[in-house]
């Protein structure tokens, strides 16, 4: 769950700030097959015949919108945007990953959103670590979730253009967001009509932290935002 205090997040960020003074520039060729083995369990189909290319820290809002004067409707989602932080890199030389990776999407949202300087933190907290090479953005094109990774120097730059194809519910232990609003589902992600570029095809959401639409909207305006994290997984063809 989130801190309860500054001075505690403040804590917790020293205990998993190992120092990291240097990384290699982006982009670098990176087998990550050792760390696709250290995927999170789910419920989600396997990403077979597939290679990990990219793992992401997505941090960001969920946007919904209440365009209904029924007060008891449901908010209706409206897409999501988000900056995406390079994890791979620096967790597949990591031999604390597996257990790092659980932690990673509630520690930065707890940072991202606290009440004083959280900018701040979040980005001390991800330089300490080597998470913060920036390598580009998600948002929705045409209601289809867009991963353009338009800061690795690779023409074309790998652009995940996908679409839902399975879900699961958070687990139970998930941290809830900024006001316990709870963690979106974890999803399965495919490109089956051909409009990525870059090598890049599939992505699976998990690890997700807040991002929770209410049950009903009520009390909310017209269009809203809910801060959340999440883990993006990356896969392409061999």
């Amino acid at each position: 769950m989130l801190f309860s205090s500054l001075s505690t997040a403040v804590v917790a960020l020293s205990l998993f700030a190992p120092s990291v003074t240097a990384w290699p520039q982006y982009p670098r060729a990176t087998n990550l097959d050792a760390l696709s083995a250290k995927m999170p369990q789910n419920t989600l189909p396997p990403p077979t015949n597939l290679k990990l290319k990219y793992v992401l820290l997505g941090i960001g809002t969920q946007n919904y919108t209440c365009l209904t004067s029924n007060q008891t409707a449901a908010p209706e989602t409206t897409g999501a945007v988000a900056k995406l932080y390079d994890l791979g890199t620096q967790l597949n030389k990591d031999p604390w990953a597996q257990f790092k990776i659980p932690t990673i999407s509630g520690l930065a949202l707890s940072l991202f959103k606290a009440p004083f300087g959280g900018d701040r933190f979040l980005n001390e907290y991800l330089k300490q670590q080597g998470y913060s090479q920036l390598l580009g953005n998600h948002f929705f094109t045409a209601k289809v979730p867009t991963f353009s990774l338009n800061q690795v120097k690779a023409k074309p730059f790998p652009q995940a253009m996908v679409l839902k194809k399975a879900d699961m519910d958070a687990p139970k232990w998930a941290c809830p967001g900024t006001t316990g609003e709870g963690a979106v589902k974890w999803l399965q992600l495919i490109d089956d009509q051909n409009l990525s570029q870059g090598g890049v095809n599939t992505v699976y959401r998990i690890e997700t932290a807040g991002g929770k639409a209410p049950t009903v909207c009520k009390g909310k305006p017209k269009t809203f935002e809910v801060p959340y994290a999440a883990q993006y997984w990356v896969y392409g063809p061999n």
